[in-house]
């Protein structure tokens, strides 16, 4: 069986600077011997399907800065499955939009220097001693604790991201089996211009990860 750290969305270049120590304190506290990435490694705000802000960094320029932060995660986890999101994905999305083939693209895990990284396509769900990972953008959307209304969906456990401001989780049952659904916060510097979309809302983001020991749940918060 398995003992799992979840990394939340890190959205590089907007990652909490002190996100990677955090995530390593985990790994020993919990003696974990697999990773998943949940997803939204990067942020690529300047290529964003959004409005764009004038004032921030061009695509060039992002990427050597979110880069730098990439470097440092890949060096304290160099084995990680990878949940590709809806972020990180976006040269991809760019791409159909014009046109192009995949064919043409480089692949994600090239581009990043992601050696001893599994990737998976957008949408995967990776399956761990019956638990279900996936990134979060399918299937019940925004409502609270949106990983258990899928697992109750499914009547599976499910842990998942997206969700910045969500973390947590809730059981459930039916007569043959109990499941969970966890929502594993993020990692993101809630103030980094790149976040300046969520300025908005009430709810800001929860900075945390999740570990999954045997199938079973914990979330662990990160100390501000």
């Amino acid at each position: 069986m398995s003992r799992v750290l979840v990394i939340g969305d890190t959205h590089a270049p907007a990652m909490h600077p002190k996100y990677i120590r955090f995530l390593k304190d985990m790994d020993r506290k919990h003696n974990c011997n697999r990773v998943v990435h949940i997803g939204d490694l990067v942020d690529w705000n300047a290529i964003s399907y959004h409005e764009k802000d004038p004032s921030q960094p061009d695509a060039k320029a992002e990427y050597k800065t979110a880069k730098k932060q990439v470097k440092k995660l890949h060096a304290a986890f160099p084995n990680v499955d990878y949940l590709m999101g809806n972020h990180s994905d976006l040269p991809a999305r760019k791409a159909k939009t014009a046109g192009l083939i995949d064919d043409v693209m480089m692949p994600f895990k090239d581009v990043w220097g992601l050696d001893g990284w599994k990737i998976h396509p957008r949408y995967h769900d990776l399956i761990i001693d019956g638990v279900i990972y996936r990134h979060g953008d399918k299937g019940k959307g925004g409502s609270r604790l949106a990983a258990f209304n899928n697992a109750d969906k499914m009547h599976r456990s499910v842990v998942q991201g997206h969700l910045h401001t969500q973390c947590g989780f809730e059981f459930g049952a039916n007569n043959d089996r109990a499941f969970f659904g966890m929502q594993v916060g993020c990692g993101v510097l809630p103030n980094h211009p790149n976040m300046n979309y969520a300025k908005i809302y009430s709810n800001r983001p929860i900075l945390a990860c999740g570990v999954v020991i045997n199938g079973e749940p914990i979330i662990e918060r990160m100390p501000l």
